[in-house]
């Protein structure tokens, strides 16, 4: 029953879904508050945060308002996907759980949600190139969008290979398509060569600019219960994405492809390039929402579904609570 009315296009709904966001954030923030450790590497040396040396507030806040924005922005669907990422609200929930249950990226560590609102901007501007006849405008912002998640959370740059997985599947791989996404990923070069060209090394400058957002491999809390239960509920929604590429439309087998191939971009980021496993799930927090979303409004049986939302709303708190 409340897969039910979550799912529905009511007002009620919309506003049930922000009412249990709002109490998840709460719980976490209420929870976790006095144990945040904000990273003083982050203070002293990325390039973005300087002017948040020292004020704690001030990033808890800061972090909040990117989850907050990223989440609400993650409900945009654009015309033929839209049913196909699967309901709104739902997707918006496990979001939110998703990332909340990362309380100490949220709380401390603004350069990865920045990096995640950006990264779900530049699957948007994918996903609303499909089909569509010209789309060299929103490519070239593909591109830009990329160049500066990089300057947040540097391993991002791999999520190239995802683009050009996603362009390639949604796409008819017009050449002048390529030339404009590398076009608009080399752009970035050019805005922050413009932002330290005053400096007064803006050779030392521009390094450093690239140098702070490479993120360094250090796990900030230990796995969790509710970590298991998350990690459960995703391999479970596997199941859904593969019988879509497998005995689904053309339509269904593309867009699950896409989100499977941008899951797998940052799996490499963890896995090659160093990103924390944490900050990685925040960073394919949209496109796993979706895979969860579709798995939860494939089950048959209601109380089963309603189950695996409780399950997934309580995977915050578990996170929190519980420690392995």
């Amino acid at each position: 029953m409340l897969t039910s009315l979550i799912r529905t296009k009511t007002m009620l709904s919309l506003l049930l879904t922000y009412v249990l966001g709002v109490v998840l954030v709460g719980l976490v923030w209420l929870f976790r508050m006095d144990s945040i450790i904000v990273s003083s590497e982050l203070l002293s040396t990325h390039w973005a945060f300087g002017w948040v040396d020292g004020s704690y507030s001030m990033i808890s806040i800061l972090g909040v308002v990117l989850l907050t924005g990223a989440a609400t922005f993650s409900r945009i669907r654009f015309r033929e996907i839209k049913e196909t990422l699967g309901s709104r609200n739902l997707s918006m929930l496990a979001f939110v759980s998703l990332v909340a249950s990362q309380s100490q990226i949220v709380f401390g560590r603004p350069d990865v949600l920045i990096g995640n609102l950006v990264i779900i901007a530049v699957f948007m501007l994918i996903f609303f190139t499909y089909k569509k006849d010209n789309a060299l405008s929103e490519i070239f912002h593909v591109g830009l969008g990329i160049g500066v998640a990089s300057l947040f959370v540097g391993q991002s740059i791999v999520l190239v290979l995802a683009v050009a997985f996603s362009l390639l599947m949604l796409r008819t791989g017009n050449l002048k398509e390529w030339v404009v996404f590398s076009l608009g990923l080399m752009m970035t070069m050019v805005f922050i060569w413009l932002a330290v060209i005053w400096a007064d090394a803006p050779v030392l400058a521009f390094k450093r600019v690239i140098q702070s957002a490479w993120m360094a491999q250090a796990s900030v809390t230990s796995l969790t219960v509710g970590h298991v239960v998350l990690f459960s509920i995703m391999v479970l929604s596997l199941s859904t994405a593969l019988s879509n590429i497998t005995a689904g439309t053309v339509h269904l087998r593309n867009i699950s492809l896409v989100n499977l191939g941008w899951v797998i971009g940052v799996a490499l980021m963890i896995l090659i390039l160093g990103v924390d496993w944490q900050d990685g799930l925040v960073l394919a927090a949209f496109p796993l929402s979706n895979l969860v979303a579709q798995f939860i409004e494939s089950i048959n049986r209601w109380w089963l579904a309603d189950i695996l939302v409780l399950l997934l709303l309580a995977v915050p708190v578990l996170s929190i609570l519980l420690p392995l």
